[in-house]
């Protein structure tokens, strides 16, 4: 995409968070309903076309204001902290590129894998690199949600959404030595205790580590989507 059109795609998503926003703080006016369905088509279409996961899942307002009393959202500061959160990855990751910043090497090829019911693992994969690129940057919660999109991506493929990875690499047939590489790097980021287990020492992790993982753990989901697919033919 151009600068111009990541500056419009970005403009449209800032147009239906006021949209949201008003709606159900003290902007209300009869005409929203419309143009909100009118701009969240627009912006599902485009979103499929740019690979970004859709992270907005009220198709109408009256759903979204339902939502928000369902989750006893009571006041308009907490409803308009969670429509700045919905499409802050997405956001975060616009802007990078308007400022002509490039994606990883195997960025566009794992992305055109991640679809349908595996659009989860595509927005926890965004989530990863942005902790890269953001300001300041977080190595550490990038490496987790790197690791985490491999795990993620076989709860799918094996629709055990309550497996861990290391048990869930026993259940896939894979190439031995595949598997054992994706089995150590799963133990490295274990053993690191503050990423994975919230523990109290910073690690010391570079740029340099946060993209090594993110880079394996695009080639491992394109592995084990692709090789999974073809043994289950």
């Amino acid at each position: 995409m151009t600068k111009e059109q990541l500056t419009a795609l970005k403009t449209k998503i800032e147009q239906i968070q006021s949209i949201m926003i008003a709606y159900v703080t003290d902007g209300r006016e009869n005409s929203q309903p419309d143009e909100y369905l009118d701009l969240y088509s627009d912006l599902d279409i485009e979103f499929e076309n740019t690979d970004y996961p859709n992270p907005n899942p009220h198709k109408t307002l009256e759903i979204f204001w339902g939502f928000c009393k369902l989750q006893s959202m009571g006041t308009w500061a907490e409803r308009r902290a969670y429509v700045q959160e919905l499409y802050a990855d997405i956001v975060l990751d616009l802007t990078r590129k308007i400022k002509k910043g490039k994606d990883p090497r195997n960025w566009t090829k794992t992305n055109e894998l991640l679809q349908d019911e595996f659009s989860p693992v595509k927005a926890q994969w965004l989530k990863a690199k942005n902790f890269i690129f953001s300001n300041p940057p977080d190595f550490e919660n990038s490496i987790k949600e790197s690791i985490n999109s491999i795990e993620s991506t076989l709860k799918i493929l094996l629709n055990e959404p309550k497996g861990t990875l290391g048990t869930l690499l026993n259940k896939v047939e894979i190439d031995p030595d595949v598997k054992r590489l994706i089995s150590q790097a799963y133990g490295s980021v274990s053993n690191k205790d503050f990423v994975r287990h919230g523990g109290m020492q910073s690690q010391n992790l570079s740029e340099a580590e946060a993209e090594f993982f993110l880079e394996f753990s695009g080639v491992s989901i394109a592995y084990l989507k692709t090789k999974f697919g073809a043994l289950k033919t």
